[in-house]
Order: structure tokens, then C-alpha cells, then sequence
């Protein structure tokens, strides 16, 4: 009997450039959970520990520039998409983390507090509004996809986009933490110039330099062709100069480029750019390998729910607190966490999977779109 079910129609019996995505996306995922139940969860000694210091280094920080980098890469290799369906997308995203903030931060740590299980001296200097106004990667996600929509829609050229990510990762040191006397406004503004202790985990400088260069990478790929081999090799040369010119970048000054994981300089974020390409091409080469495996279907499934894995991992994660407290597990206590988190966000992401397809099965099928789908089939089985 296998631990994470699947439902039968998620199976991935072809390997595409589209599957190789949703399995990095997949892989993804399970780092940020990973990291996550190691920071809320974990003792200091945990944390802190080579395997907690191993953890945080090799996988907190390309996880997330993976995950956005891949949002970008859709968007660039998309040519189907509107305007107006992009901004409805960019705005859901961005409401969805306020209220995540709600239900993962707010509300729990309002009841603990409200039952006595913690004091204000316990959670200082977060408080239940201090949780709701955390800019996250959803609210990140929203703002990048607004700003991905517009050069997209501004221009085809991938020599201006790249300009952008540019601009981005070299203007951040010069935008950092420049606010104005206005609270509200300022509420806003973190979004884009604000550093952890303020609530903006993934500000916009410099963090939408890594969507920028997804949308450019895709846009990139799509103009190639759609061979697999021939795009992955594009994927690992790129890798590897992007990989090779950031270290020489950042060695030439690393106060500079190497500020914090969630602030760094230009020469981080290339660096890392190079490293998302590199790991996109060992996924593909495990896709390939694999194939139609439980291991990659399963991966697969979670990149095709990335969104919903996320949100639910984080409302187990903020509800647990109430169960077990801040930072209060051991090492094999908070690996048990790990595990268990994942498990539940596995189970309760399966409704969402089948109310989604059967919606989705719902809808009458456009003439056009029947044709093309029987015209691809017929091809198929040729």
C-alpha cells in the first residue's frame, strides 16, 4: 500500500516539458514544507544544527526562487492568456495571501491567546495583526504576475525583459527599506522594499528579478522548438554560464551580493537563476529516467496543485502551533512533523483535485477545442 494516494486520473504516461515543470514545481513544494516545520517547529539545537544549517543553506533558498522562477517560465511560454485573465489571476493571488495570513496566523494565534496558551510577552513582537499583514509569496506572486502581464503584453522582446530582471536585482541596494510617514501606504510599499522584520518576506526588489527571467527562459524555450532535448540542453548551458558568471559576481564582493536569503544582490541572483536552471535539468533527466512512475506521477500531482499544497501546509502548520508551541521539537520530533504535514495537506488536496475535475468535466467543450483534441489524438495513434 503506498502512503500518498492518487487519484487515477493523475497519472502522467508521457514525459513533456510540461511534466518536467509540475515535478520541479512538485519537488518544490516538499523543500518549502520541509523548511517551514523546521523553522516553526524545530528546537534552537535543531535549527541550528549541522542538518538544520545543511537544510536551510542547500534548499531555503533555491526552493522558493525555484518556485517563482517556474511561475514566470508559464507565463512566458503562455501565449494563449489575456490580459484580463492574467490580472484576475495576479489579484486571487494576492487576496488568497491575505487570507492565508488569516486563517494560518491571525486567527490561531488570536485563540491561543484568547485561551491562555501563550501571552503577548510569549509571541512579541508578532501580534494577530502583525499576521495578517505579512506580505508571503502569494502577495509576492500577484505583484509579479501583474508586472510579468504588463512587459509581456508591453513587448516581445527578450532583450528588454531581461533588462528588467536586470534593473530590478541592481536597483534593489538603493530602494531598500525607503518608506514615507504614511502607515497605510507604507503597509503597501514593504511589499516592494521591505525586509523580513517589517513582515515582507519576498519584497519585490529583488525578488521579481526571478519571475522576470522565468517569463524570458520560457519565451525562450517556446521560440526554440518543442523537442525536449534540444530545450534542456538550452536549459543547462544557460545553467552553467549563469551559474559560473554569478559566483565570479559575488566573489568580487560578497558583502554585497550576500545580504540575507530573502535580500540579496544582483550576483545572488543570478547565481541562483543558474542553479533553478541547472536543477530544472537534472528534474528532466529524472523525468525522462523514471518515466511513468509513482514517484514522478506523485511528484507531478503536487506541482499540478502547488497553490492548494501550499495554502494547506501552512494552515496545518499554524494550527499545530497551537498543539505542540513555537520551536519546541526535537530532531526526530520535528522530521515526524515533516512528514505528517505533508501527509495532511496531501489528504485534504484530493477534494479539491476531484471538485476541480469535475467541474472542469462539466464544462461543454468549445466545437474548436473538440476538433483540436480529436485531430491530436488521431495524431497520437499514428
Amino acid at each position: 500500500m503506498k502512503l500518498f494516494y492518487l487519484p487515477h486520473n493523475s497519472a502522467t504516461p508521457s514525459v513533456n516539458r510540461q511534466l518536467t515543470f509540475d515535478v520541479a514545481k512538485g519537488v518544490a513544494v516538499l523543500l518549502m514544507i520541509m523548511i517551514h516545520v523546521l523553522d516553526f517547529y524545530g528546537l534552537d539545537e535543531v535549527r541550528f544544527s549541522t542538518f538544520g544549517m545543511a537544510i536551510k543553506f542547500a534548499i531555503g533558498w533555491p526552493a522558493a526562487s525555484m518556485f517563482v522562477f517556474i511561475m514566470g517560465v508559464f507565463v512566458g511560454s503562455s501565449t494563449s492568456s489575456t490580459p484580463h485573465e492574467e490580472i484576475k489571476r495576479a489579484l486571487s493571488l494576492f487576496v488568497l495571501g491575505y487570507l492565508l495570513n488569516l486563517v494560518r496566523g491571525t486567527i490561531p494565534m488570536w485563540l491561543s491567546l484568547k485561551l491562555g496558551l501563550v501571552t503577548y510577552q510569549d509571541v512579541a513582537p508578532h501580534t494577530p495583526l502583525s499576521e495578517l499583514l505579512i506580505g508571503d509569496v502569494l502577495q509576492f506572486a500577484g505583484i509579479s504576475l501583474l508586472i510579468c502581464s504588463s512587459l509581456k503584453h508591453a513587448t516581445n522582446k527578450i532583450c528588454i525583459w531581461l533588462g528588467a530582471a536586470t534593473a530590478i536585482a541592481f536597483l534593489s541596494h538603493s530602494v531598500w527599506d525607503k518608506y514615507t510617514s504614511l502607515t497605510i501606504f507604507d503597509e503597501l510599499l514593504k511589499l516592494f522594499v521591505g525586509n523580513e522584520e517589517v513582515g515582507a518576506i519576498f519584497p519585490i526588489f529583488p525578488w521579481a528579478a526571478y519571475p522576470i527571467a522565468g517569463m524570458a527562459f520560457g519565451r525562450f524555450l517556446k521560440r526554440k522548438n518543442d523537442c525536449d532535448a534540444i530545450n534542456f540542453t538550452y536549459c543547462l548551458k544557460l545553467g552553467a554560464v549563469c551559474t559560473t558568471l554569478g559566483v565570479l559576481l559575488t566573489l568580487s564582493n560578497p558583502d554585497y551580493h550576500i545580504v540575507t536569503n530573502l535580500r540579496s544582490g544582483p550576483g545572488v541572483v543570478l547565481l541562483m537563476n543558474g542553479i533553478v536552471m541547472l536543477f530544472i535539468f537534472a528534474i528532466h533527466l529524472f523525468v525522462a529516467r523514471l518515466k511513468a512512475t509513482y514517484v514522478v506521477s506523485l511528484f507531478a500531482f503536487w506541482g499540478k496543485n502547488v497553490t492548494a499544497i501550499y495554502v494547506l501546509q501552512w494552515i496545518c502548520i499554524g494550527w499545530g502551533l497551537m498543539l505542540v508551541g513555537l520551536q519546541q521539537l526535537s530532531m526526530l520530533s520535528t522530521l515526524a512533523a515533516m512528514l505528517i504535514v505533508l501527509l495532511i495537506s496531501h489528504y485534504l488536496v484530493l477534494p479539491w483535485y476531484n471538485y476541480k475535475n469535475r467541474t472542469i468535466s462539466a464544462t461543454p467543450e468549445p466545437c474548436s477545442s473538440r476538433k483540436e483534441t480529436r485531430v491530436k489524438l488521431e495524431s497520437a495513434t499514428q
